[in-house]
């Protein structure tokens, strides 16, 4: 069963006049190291055999300044030939990456991506900010982080500083405006146990913003920062809290599947668009989240590593976009898993609306391998008292075979299983058991003829033979007649004659006249 997430037209403000281009804000990294910067865009107009994005660099804070690095040719420059290589994303059209390697501080800091008609050989659009790579004195937030109302929320603040020389720690609100950040007001302070709903989870040691109760209204982006050794550092990401409404259906379970314990299994989450006027190509970027347990647990998934539960950290995966996937199930795993997808999109000009919807709930059963293993047994027996009646079935239908040809001998009627010479492999060739020293041999061999029975000769020639003929063209009955002597000059069945094939005769009662 699939779980669909429906995305509303009038919740996310979507027009068709809509056009964005979309990058991450920071990127943390290391000397040496390399890092992949993903580029989304939007634009609907019927150009797009014309545009192509390409890549600049600048070390000042707008992309409107970007040099050049990757040309709508293709050309890398000089500075990052050999280090610098784009590709697609294999599940988005409008999505792409640049990937650098051999990272050093003097590269970038600031990667911009732009979309560029080629027709007209001009840039229509560009990302504002780009992508800040962080070599050193950092502060890192998460990009994004789903909530539920009702729950307590943890929003990380990541920085470079050694713990014991940080004096000051604040978060603030994100101006919406001016995209900055407002710590002239500041929500709270390390000097400040708490403020209203708002703390800090434990300054020194931890300066994340824990947000008590969330609201509907918490919907918002936060940002963060420090002062160590008199230095302070300001944060150059923000947090975007998404925050979802719980309804109360959330606790019914749309699904489940069973796995044995030790394998794998997955669990499936999907979403359509729900209006007409809606495209794929309004989506800028889909991020999916698993809880485990209930809708506010713990998160089985999530887009940043270092938030998923140490129970699941480098055990989960998603696989096509939305889908969980869980190495090596254990006990634990028997529960419920719960799947939100915060689909980013592009509401206006550069201007992006965040929409959360929950997906369902799955109920994984986990199965204990000595169950798992008392049903293989009685499969087992199950397969045996098949194979035993196969073997019964076919030594009666030897016996049969064999009493048939007493018969056909006996009663004079004659018509049995007799060979041609046309195409014939050793794999087709009848065995039957003899009933003397249970060894095999061919079938009986006989010659094909248009004579009656009676006419037939009976002391070993081949005259037979000579009246073979192909299948009954000449449209006479064919009749065919034992003959022992040339059965006795045949090869056995353990060296076949080539380019022989079975082909049937009729069966005739001489006594019918």
């Amino acid at each position: 069963m699939r779980l669909f997430i429906l995305i509303s037209l009038s919740f996310l403000g979507i027009t068709r006049s809509s056009k964005c281009i979309y990058q991450m804000r920071t990127r943390t990294v290391e000397t040496g190291g390399s890092v992949t910067i993903p580029c989304s865009h939007s634009d609907l107009e019927d150009l797009d055999k014309d545009k192509q994005i390409i890549w600049g660099e600048t070390d000042g804070q707008l992309c409107i300044s970007a040099r050049m690095i990757y040309s709508p040719a293709g050309n890398v420059i000089e500075k990052y030939k050999g280090r610098l290589y784009r590709e697609k994303d294999p599940n988005r059209n409008w999505t792409e990456y640049i990937t650098i390697t051999g990272l050093k501080p003097t590269d970038g800091p600031t990667f911009c991506c732009q979309l560029y008609n080629s027709k007209r050989k001009n840039v229509i659009r560009w990302n504002t900010y780009g992508t800040l790579l962080q070599f050193s004195d950092y502060i890192t937030q998460l990009d994004e982080l789903m909530a539920i109302s009702g729950e307590e929320v943890i929003i990380p603040c990541y920085n470079s500083k050694d713990a014991s020389t940080l004096t000051y720690a604040s978060w603030s609100f994100v101006d919406h405006a001016s995209n900055k950040c407002s710590f002239a007001n500041p929500l709270i302070e390390s000097n400040i146990h708490q403020q209203n709903r708002y703390s800090l989870v434990n300054f020194t040691q931890d300066i994340s913003l824990r947000i008590h109760d969330i609201h509907l209204k918490d919907h918002q982006s936060y940002c963060c920062s420090v002062t160590a050794s008199e230095k302070p550092m300001l944060s150059q990401q923000f947090t975007r809290l998404i925050v979802a409404d719980f309804q109360p259906s959330w606790d019914q379970l749309t699904n489940e599947i069973s796995v044995q314990e030790g394998h794998s299994a997955l669990l499936t989450c999907s979403y359509t668009l729900s209006s007409n006027q809606y495209t794929e190509r309004d989506v800028l970027r889909v991020n999916v989240y698993w809880r485990v347990g209930k809708v506010t647990g713990p998160y089985a998934y999530h887009p940043y590593q270092k938030m998923v539960h140490s129970t699941y950290r480098h055990r989960t995966s998603i696989i096509e976009m939305t889908n969980l996937m869980i190495k090596g199930v254990m006990k634990a795993d028997n529960t419920s898993f719960h799947c939100f997808v915060v689909v980013k999109l592009c509401a206006s000009y550069n201007q992006y609306e965040d929409g959360i919807q929950y997906g369902g709930g799955t109920r994984l059963i986990v199965n204990d391998t000595s169950t798992i293993e008392g049903h293989r047994t009685n499969e087992g027996n199950g397969s045996d008292e098949n194979k035993n009646l196969i073997i019964i079935i076919v030594v009666s239908s030897v016996a049969f075979l064999i009493i048939l040809i007493v018969l056909l001998i006996v009663l004079k009627v004659k018509g049995v299983i007799c060979k041609k010479k046309i195409h014939f492999s050793e794999q087709q060739m009848n065995i039957i058991p003899t009933t003397d020293n249970m060894t095999t041999e061919e079938s009986p061999y006989c010659e094909i003829s248009t004579k009656k029975p009676e006419d037939m000769p009976v002391d070993g020639t081949d005259e037979a033979a000579s009246n073979e003929m192909e299948n009954g063209q000449d449209g006479n009955l064919l009749y065919a007649k034992l003959n022992t002597t040339k059965l006795k000059e045949k090869s056995p069945a353990g060296n076949p004659k080539q380019n022989e094939e079975v082909v049937y005769a009729a069966v005739v009662n001489t006594t019918s006249g």
